[in-house]
């Protein structure tokens, strides 16, 4: 958590949630208003801190959807409709926000991350793209922090790559099937045909392929006789009783999620509003020395999360934007000219899962973030459009998702890692990922194809 003030801007962040949590429960068009109007004065409040590239960025995808929807009258709709969609992906961030505090204090999620840590050579790659996957399932972007110390005072420049990469394969595949993951709440706003039930299974079986990937890819590269005199961390193991712990904690807080999910009906980011915050709260005080009161340590960390929730502005201009773009183009743009236009171009349906593959990759290579290419694709080419079922679709962008990711030198995936590992974020996107990331695209086509058929 970077800042200790409680801002305007950290409080109007915090009502936005708030209201889309209420939201879910009270349908009110005033309501829905409100948001939008708070969600516009959290961004402008926080406009002149944003960095100037994605200032730009996002004012020219917001300018081209406002135009674009003026030429087709409906400015007011898509200004309100594109601006309310974002509230869920913010509340998604500060869901997560709640989390962060208590993964860096648990005593056994440090046992997790030692037990990880302690692979040998061997085994290394593929037990770090596992247990990164598995904690970032549940955690995110936190997990990646959780395993940092991993990533530095690297001597050898080889494993420090190696390491970097396999944790970001294990972080990005988990896209493919987690609830807790922007792409798969991305995804299921753009398709909203689909449930997270009907793509869950496929999606943890494609991230299974994904991880298996980058490790054979990297076995091929880096041949295991020349990484047998690498160094290996010197981490005493843990007692078995705190892994038992971590696996119970974690599979409490996914518990719980599809408890609130069963019993109100609500979307996953909804659910995630409600259990996180609580959860985190109790989680982070029973991590405290006696000395310090209950009350106390609540009030510290609510204070320490709100106050970061102004930080979240590059996050919430994106997603707004991005939202606005896509809804804007496709006022303007008759589905039914590119129905024909695909069937005469792309007559089959595994050569657009092909295409929309090489978009995807194409556009994060040139640093477009997943999130403006998912929407404007789902607002132009709905699955009815494009002729493939939802749910195929859906496995197609969660897939690339993770992916895109990797080689996005503007994504925070790559912003992440290269915070943790001291190399600037285009070396990562643009050296180190690039042919891993092709491998895994090949491998990724081929399983939805494959699935595709097999349930035809």
């Amino acid at each position: 958590m970077s800042s200790d003030r409680l801002t305007l801007s950290a409080w109007v962040y915090f009502s936005i949630c708030l209201l889309a949590i209420v939201s879910a429960f009270v349908e009110s068009p005033q309501l829905n208003l409100i948001t939008v109007g708070l969600i516009l004065f959290f961004l402008v409040l926080q406009f002149s801190a944003i960095p100037s590239k994605q200032r730009i960025a996002g004012l020219t995808l917001f300018a081209i959807g406002i135009f674009a929807a003026f030429e087709s009258d409906t400015l007011r709709e898509t200004l309100i409709d594109g601006v309310a969609r974002s509230r869920m992906f913010l509340l998604l961030f500060f869901a997560v926000a709640w989390l962060q505090l208590p993964v860096g204090q648990s005593p056994s999620l440090k046992s997790a991350r030692d037990a990880i840590m302690n692979q040998p050579p061997g085994r290394r790659f593929l037990g770090l793209s596992i247990g990164v996957h598995i904690l970032g399932a549940l955690l995110n972007v936190a997990a990646v922090g959780l395993l940092s110390p991993l990533l530095k005072d690297r001597s050898d420049e080889v494993l420090h790559r190696r390491l970097s990469v396999a944790i970001m394969h294990g972080f990005t595949s988990a896209s493919a099937w987690s609830p807790f993951y922007i792409g798969m709440i991305v995804v299921l706003v753009a398709i909203p045909t689909i449930s997270w039930s009907e793509v869950v299974f496929q999606g943890l079986a494609m991230a299974v392929i994904m991880i298996l990937g980058g490790w054979l890819f990297d076995r091929m590269r880096y041949p295991r006789k020349k990484v047998l005199t690498s160094e290996q961390p010197n981490v005493p193991p843990r007692p078995p009783l705190k892994i038992v712990k971590t696996v119970l904690l974690l599979a409490s807080l996914i518990g719980l999620v599809m408890l609130v999910l069963n019993l109100t009906k609500v979307s996953i980011p909804i659910a995630l509003g409600i259990v996180c915050p609580p959860f985190g709260l109790i989680w982070y005080v029973t991590l405290g020395e006696r000395q310090f009161g209950t009350i106390d340590r609540l009030s510290s960390m609510s204070h320490q999360v709100i106050s970061s929730l102004a930080n979240l502005r590059n996050e919430a201009l994106m997603f707004v934007a991005a939202n606005v773009f896509g809804i804007g183009i496709a006022t303007i743009i008759p589905t039914e000219n590119l129905t024909a236009q695909l069937d005469a171009v792309l007559p089959w349906i595994d050569a657009r899962i092909i295409a929309i593959t090489t978009i995807f990759i194409g556009c994060g290579l040139m640093g477009l973030h997943p999130v403006i290419v998912v929407l404007s694709l789902s607002a132009l080419i709905p699955p009815e459009v494009i002729g493939m079922r939802d749910w195929v679709l859906g496995l197609v962008y969660l897939g690339c998702w993770g992916l895109s990711t990797m080689i996005s030198p503007y994504s925070g995936t790559t912003l992440f890692m290269s915070r943790f590992t001291g190399v600037p974020s285009h070396i990562i996107g643009w050296k180190w990922t690039p042919y891993s990331v092709f491998f895994n695209a090949v491998l990724m086509m081929a399983f939805i194809i494959a699935l595709r058929h097999a349930t035809l």
